[in-house]
């Protein structure tokens, strides 16, 4: 257990950077340029470091110089990767909430090297809490955030979360239910869904959704899943001998448009029009699936949303208000485009649903709702 440093009157006082050094066998400075992430040392030395500061119960902001900053004001968002479309709309939700309560966020990214730890940064520059998207922390993490008072919030992660541990993503089987309801009212008679490997989870709901809509509403349908790598090229180079020779009008899902996009190349390879033979519907809505010819009919991935939602639980935990150990969930949208049939209007309604249907310009709405601001 963590201890403070005694005063010879055995009265506690805070653990300085002097006492961590003695304890250490280090150099005062060498223990400032390990605890403020700066400078080059060993990794033997900063885990050395490290180690002993835990051990005495160091407090970072205790040890200040100057004009401190007001304490929690940072929220830690690590992702899996920041070159993507995905971890810019977290980024951008993330941060427009963040600053709009008056705190900053704090950008870091996932490393399996032991000195680019996410963890350890979070806890030597007194975070409020910590969002995570994509990742499932493990439990050594979780217990380290746990004892630095960090709150943790998983963002639309890879795999079900620990019991007890706030987990925030999309809808994602209600709205493979939505594309297979829509994809049966295009009139499609074979059904083809498309499933990444790995098999995450949010791939795996996305895809009982699918099936169990498309099953409900025509219980003899064929319905081929195809697994294959998350890209288009793996999609497409998958799916040409199941749409090869197709004779009957075809209801494609594809766990998200990238995949989807490899639907199209498929497609066109083996001399079939879409939307009149596939009709293709995909899911995230990246902003590139308007521009394909014809554009996507996709599930939108409301993760600004989502993140907007994570920061204001983190927000919530430093004043007090607990965090639920549970999933949220915010309900996504059907967007309905080109890549999909028009059905009629009396057959669109196939599966109860209260949420709005989004609909481009120049398709008329599958489920019109005059009550909803986003079906005008």
């Amino acid at each position: 257990m963590a201890q403070q440093s005694e005063s010879q009157n055995g009265a506690r006082r805070r653990t300085r950077i002097v006492d961590i050094a003695a304890a250490a066998g280090f150099s005062p400075s060498a223990v400032s340029r390990v605890l403020i992430g700066k400078g080059e040392v060993s990794e033997a030395t900063r885990r050395r470091i490290l180690a002993v500061a835990t051990e005495l119960g160091y407090d970072r902001d205790s040890d200040r110089r100057g004009r401190p900053r007001p304490p929690g004001q940072l929220i830690n968002l690590t992702l899996a990767f920041l070159d993507t479309a995905w971890a810019a709309e977290a980024i951008a939700g993330a941060w427009k909430t963040a600053d709009a309560l008056g705190f900053d966020i704090l950008l870091t990214s996932e490393h399996d090297s032991p000195d680019r730890d996410w963890v350890q940064r979070a806890q030597f520059r007194g975070v409020a809490g910590a969002i995570v998207g994509l990742i499932r922390p493990t439990s050594e993490e979780r217990d380290r955030l746990a004892r630095a008072g960090i709150p943790i919030v998983m963002l639309d992660p890879r795999s079900d979360g620990p019991e007890g541990v706030a987990s925030i993503g999309t809808s994602d089987r209600q709205g493979g239910l939505d594309a297979g309801a829509h994809l049966v009212a295009t009139g499609a008679t074979r059904f083809v869904g498309v499933v990444g490997t790995p098999h995450y989870r949010f791939g795996r709901a996305r895809m009982e959704g699918f099936a169990e809509a498309v099953s409900a509403a025509v219980p003899d349908a064929r319905i081929d899943i195809v697994s294959t790598e998350w890209s288009a090229k793996a999609a497409a180079d998958s799916l040409v001998p199941v749409l090869r020779g197709a004779k009957e009008q075809i209801g494609l899902f594809a766990v998200n448009d990238d995949m989807a996009t490899g639907a199209y190349a498929a497609a066109a390879y083996v001399g079939l029009s879409i939307p009149d033979d596939v009709g293709v519907v995909g899911f995230d809505d990246e902003p590139t699936s308007r521009f394909l010819t014809p554009p996507l009919t996709t599930v939108e991935l409301p993760l600004r949303e989502a993140a907007a939602a994570a920061v204001r639980l983190i927000v919530g935990a430093s004043t007090g208000t607990p965090i639920p150990g549970e999933r949220i969930e915010i309900p996504s949208r059907l967007i309905v485009r080109g890549s999909t049939r028009h059905p009629r209007l009396d057959n669109a309604r196939t599966h109860e649903s209260d949420r709005a249907l989004a609909v481009e310009p120049d398709v008329q709405p599958l489920m019109p709702d005059p009550t909803d601001d986003r079906t005008k």
